[in-house]
């Protein structure tokens, strides 16, 4: 049978990029979408990469796994080097089912792949699923669970009152030194300034603050106007904070995918985004690979 399926690979924000890419491929071509959450459960003991748990169950979005005999059999070709070569010869008799990402930009090839497809790698850029993004917005890209109390109230509220979100990644990109190097931290500068050039452009009167790390952000955050610091959503219930940021008119980002779906779940047309210009400190990728042509890179 005929099938999209795709490898999930670190948090929540790149699990959505993942889902988003594989479901339009999958959509377009009238066959299911399979998840392979083999590297989520059984990452590699000697990759460094931060452990993290599978949390698209926590939306709406339809679910189906990929079997492990599947992902095998899908996958063995590309380390396989005398199938390559019989590959490049001859496609016809040798096909390639998987497909890995190639750098950071928006690769157009994705959209020729013909299912049965693996794919692998992070794609993060709308234009691999801008055709659903309605769909993603409104129907699967939803929390499954009702909000609590307090954050029904503040959905309301920010739904009601102008207000900026304004995330801080910090977590591994500060404790773990490869990811330090490659992600790097947006400071307090960048933010000071994203804050200022917010209110020049929409005159925003308070900013909405979400971040692991809240004393750090508390502490080092010099904001030109008032700000409320939401801490209250731990553990299982961490994706509201994406959700809450969804629901604010405009948005500071971080190099972060978390907060980059925090912005782009917000479906206004006039809303302000504002992110950094460099999203890797250790890759040389311009914003424009990420940042949605409309958005605002700092």
């Amino acid at each position: 049978m005929a099938h999209v399926a795709i490898r999930l690979m670190g948090g929540l924000g790149n699990q959505l990029f993942q889902y988003a890419t594989g479901a339009a491929l999958a959509q377009r071509h009238g066959v299911p979408l399979l998840l392979d959450r083999g590297f989520l459960d059984h990452r590699p003991h000697d990759m460094t990469w931060t452990p993290r748990a599978f949390e698209l169950d926590r939306l709406r979005a339809p679910i189906a796994f990929a079997p492990a005999s599947l992902v095998r059999a899908l996958r063995r070709p590309w380390t396989m080097r005398g199938y390559r070569h019989l590959h490049r010869l001859l496609p016809g008799r040798f096909p390639m089912h998987g497909y890995r990402e190639q750098g950071t930009g928006f690769d157009a090839r994705v959209a020729a792949l013909k299912p049965p497809i693996y794919l692998e790698g992070f794609w993060q850029n709308e234009g691999y699923f801008a055709e659903i993004a309605e769909q993603l917005r409104t129907q699967w890209f939803v929390p499954r669970d009702a909000p609590d109390a307090r954050n029904s109230e503040l959905m309301a509220r920010f739904a009601s009152e102008p207000c900026a979100s304004l995330h801080v990644r910090r977590g591994d990109y500060v404790t773990d030194p490869q990811t330090a190097a490659l992600h790097g931290i947006c400071d307090a500068g960048y933010y000071a300034r994203a804050a200022e050039a917010l209110i020049a452009r929409c005159d925003v009167q308070r900013f909405v603050v979400f971040s692991y790390d809240p004393a750090w952000a508390r502490a080092n955050l010099k904001l030109p106007r008032p700000a409320d610091f939401i801490d209250h959503n731990t553990g299982d219930a961490s994706h509201w904070d994406l959700f809450l940021m969804s629901r604010c008119t405009h948005h500071i980002i971080a190099n972060s995918s978390y907060s980059w779906w925090g912005a782009w779940l917000n479906p206004s047309f006039t809303k302000v985004v504002i992110g950094p210009k460099r999203w890797y400190k250790g890759i040389d990728a311009p914003a424009h690979d990420i940042l949605p042509a409309a958005w605002i890179a700092l």
